[in-house]
Formats: structure tokens, sequence, C-alpha cells
């Protein structure tokens, strides 16, 4: 007696022992190849272009300070200035060693030449010739030594100068006139002006490897803030540091923005966007043809009849579409949506629809 049961797909013949089961369904879509450049945006923020922090290496009172939050500043120009007495005094005195240094010197040369002359006539002996020239020797090194603790001394009284190390704006002051100040301070604290360039500006952003692989330096986009809406600030890319960080998995680029008139305030937030070109290989599938396996992103493709999975990188994600990049996806390849989690490699399926 014949006893047939359907079940799940599988036709069971009791009788004779034998399984034929029948392929699974699978629906399929054809892949969209892109063929427009693509907006990638990412968030980022504005840096100054150069940014210092100024400290003083006189350790004194402040006398003057010259500058305030807000006021731009050239290159070499007097921020303030380090009243500093002692540094003074060791000038002057450095200067009078110099002096008595020199006319020790000049002496002792005048000596030796007279004794030249006179051991030509042997008026005097070798040892004394021998003895005026060590004598000489000494006084000028003598006055070597002076002349550069004066010039010691002098480079000290400079430092009482405070001077702006290139052309900006003041961004924050940490001291006041009267305020006692040490020179070369080893605590970060010890600074007296914070100075930022502003006529060029930064905008650094974490780009996606898929992206970062792709700029160079030079390569265009715009920066958009939603304090100026509608305005687009063109940009370039300066500098990509060439390294992923190993928790966010992307790369620090560094656009450039001409910031001339000012306008741009530097710690703006605001959007990196670039337009790219497609790659080859570049197509648009639906999110639920992607799956992800062994961690492995892949879609899966019907050839002849059995399934096979493709490797793919991810791009842009457009919600409902997102990016795939294989040179292996042709536009007539027929990609299967929603891949069963039970189906592998080379398994046997039938095209239910596109």
């Amino acid at each position: 007696m014949k006893k047939h049961l359907l079940m799940s797909g599988l036709l069971v013949a009791g009788w004779s022992g034998i399984v034929l089961a029948e392929s699974p369904e699978v629906k399929v879509v054809s892949p969209a190849e892109v063929s427009a450049a693509t907006e990638y945006v990412f968030p980022g923020k504005t840096e100054p272009e150069e940014s210092a922090r100024v400290f003083t290496r006189a350790t004194g009172i402040v006398s003057e300070r010259r500058v305030d939050i807000g006021d731009r500043v050239k290159a070499g120009d007097v921020l303030a200035v380090i009243a500093a007495p002692e540094v003074d005094r060791q000038a002057e005195a450095a200067r009078a060693a110099l002096q008595q240094a020199k006319a020790h010197a000049d002496n002792a040369r005048n000596r030796l030449s007279r004794s030249e002359r006179l051991l030509a006539t042997r008026a005097i002996s070798q040892e004394d010739f021998d003895q005026r020239k060590s004598e000489a020797d000494m006084a000028a090194a003598a006055e070597a030594m002076a002349a550069a603790t004066l010039a010691r001394a002098e480079e000290q009284q400079r430092f009482g100068t405070v001077r702006a190390p290139f052309a900006g704006v003041i961004a924050a002051r940490n001291f006041d006139r009267g305020d006692r100040v040490r020179g070369d301070s080893a605590t970060a604290e010890g600074w007296l002006y914070h100075v930022a360039r502003l006529d060029k500006l930064r905008f650094a952003v974490q780009v996606s490897p898929n992206i970062a692989l792709r700029l160079e330096k030079g390569s265009p986009a715009v920066v958009r803030f939603n304090e100026f809406p509608g305005k687009d600030f063109p940009a370039k890319v300066a500098r990509l540091s060439g390294v992923f960080d190993p928790d966010s998995g992307t790369m620090r680029a560094e656009l450039e923005l001409d910031n001339a008139g000012g306008l741009l305030p530097a710690g703006l937030a605001g959007r990196a966007v670039f337009s790219l070109p497609p790659k080859e290989g570049q197509f648009l599938v639906p999110a639920n043809a992607v799956v992800s396996r062994a961690g492995r992103t892949m879609v899966a493709v019907v050839v002849a009849g059995k399934v096979s999975f493709l490797d793919v990188a991810l791009g842009k994600n457009r919600g409902a579409e997102v990016e795939v990049n294989t040179e292996q996806l042709q536009s007539d390849s027929r990609v299967v949506l929603n891949p069963n989690a039970l189906l592998r490699e080379g398994d046997a399926v039938r095209v239910g629809g596109f």
C-alpha cells in the first residue's frame, strides 16, 4: 500500500524508501548599475590653520599687556612685556665684565707685540716671550667668555618681550597686568596667550574606508553649515592621516577652507560633502539582499539554477537600497532577495519572480 506524505516541500514515498526534495523558491532582482556621481556626507568641525599657546621664558612681573581677546596681530607684534630687574642688572654686570676683559686682552696683546720685537734683538729670553704669549691667549679667552656671558644676559632680556609667533587672532588670555609669571614654566597652565590663525581653516572629518581610499590631496569638496543655510563653502583635501583608527575604523581627513574674510569661526560644526563618480562594479541592490556570514559581507545570486555567494564591499546606504562594489556582479545578474539562512553555496533553487 502506497502512503504519500507532503511535508515542508518534501515528498516521502514510504514503500520505496526514496525521499524527493523539491528545490526552494527564491525571489530575485537585477542590480542597478550606479551611473551618476554620488554625494557622501561626513560631519566635522572647523579648526585654525595654526594654533599656539604662547609662553614666556622670562620670570618677572607683567608690566604691559598690549593686546587682548579678539585682537588681530601680525607676526612679531609685541603682545606683552615682562619686567625682570634682576635680569637687567645681570646684563649691566656682564657689560662691565666684558669691558674689563677687553682691557686686559688689549694690554696682553700690546705686551706680546713688544715682546716679539725684543725677542728679535735677544733683549728678552724665549721663556719670557712664551709666558707673555700665554698671558695674551688667556686674556683673549677671558674676553670671549665675557662676550658670551653678555650675549646670554641680553638674550634673557629679550625674553621679557613676548611676541606673536604668526599672524592671527588672540583667542584666549591667561593673565592680567601685574601678575607674576615664571619663565620656562614646567606646567601646561603657565601660558599667556592662545593665538589662532583664522584666514585659513581646517575642516576635520573622519571618513569611512570606502571613501578614504578614493580621496587624495587636492580632492574637491564643499562644506555646509546649518548657520549658513543654502551656502556652500568650497574646500579641498589638504591631508589624509593614512591610518585607520582601530576603534572607529575611520581615517582623519583635513580639508582646507579659505576664510580671508573671517566669516567662519574655529570650532563651528558642519558637514563635508564629497561628490564622487561611480567606481567600476558599483551597483545598487535592495538592502535586504545583503547578508553577513562569518565576518564576510555578501550577496547571493542565482547562476544556472544554483546559488552562488559573492563577496561585496558596502558603499553608501540609501535606506531601502545600498551600494555594493564587486567585479563579479553584472547588470543582468539575478540577486536573491532575503536569502534564507539555510541557503548554502551550490544549493539548487527555483526562481519565483523578479
